[in-house]
């Protein structure tokens, strides 16, 4: 049964590496939904988080394929439970002088921040799982929505273990 999935890759920062890795997924047929990457506590070396749909054999095979590549130091499938993921998601809403006060209540109660208010819309950031940014999406079409940015899911184990 084919579902999301969240890679950590673990790389020495070289030019191109995160295009290498794209490049692997692409010949294969592998189709990567998200990406983040960034860098990590130890110089030289980079952070990618991939979100990829699969079923397990094809998870196991993606993983075979990813530590074939030079510079890559570590791969990960991230479990189910003990993982924090976030996502972080600017959305421009429409409002005028009625609407605007009710939008920044419900966007107060989703945890985000109104960064921009104009005459006739407002942005708010968001940082959570897939789930309540998809939540708050989905109360904010009855108001109009213009715009969104997402980044793609950043996560890490609960403990000491990477």
């Amino acid at each position: 049964m084919s579902r999301d999935h969240e890679i950590l890759i673990i790389a020495k920062n070289t030019p191109g590496i995160g295009a290498r890795i794209l490049s692997l997924f692409n010949r294969r047929g592998y189709s990567v939904k998200k990406m983040t990457s960034g860098v990590t506590v130890k110089p030289g070396y980079a952070r990618l988080t991939l979100t990829v749909d699969a079923d397990a054999a094809s998870l196991d095979q993606i993983q075979k394929q990813i530590y074939k590549l030079i510079d890559v130091v570590k791969v990960k499938v991230f479990p189910d439970h003990n993982v924090v993921r976030r996502e972080l998601m600017l959305i421009k809403v429409k409002a005028d002088e009625h609407t605007r006060s009710q939008i920044v209540q419900i966007a107060t109660i989703y945890r985000g921040n109104i960064l921009d208010v104009s005459p006739t819309s407002l942005i708010v950031e968001l940082t959570g799982d897939t789930e309540k940014l998809r939540g708050f999406i989905d109360i904010m079409q009855d108001y109009g929505v213009l715009e969104i940015a997402k980044t793609g899911i950043t996560a890490m184990s609960r403990g000491e273990r990477m």
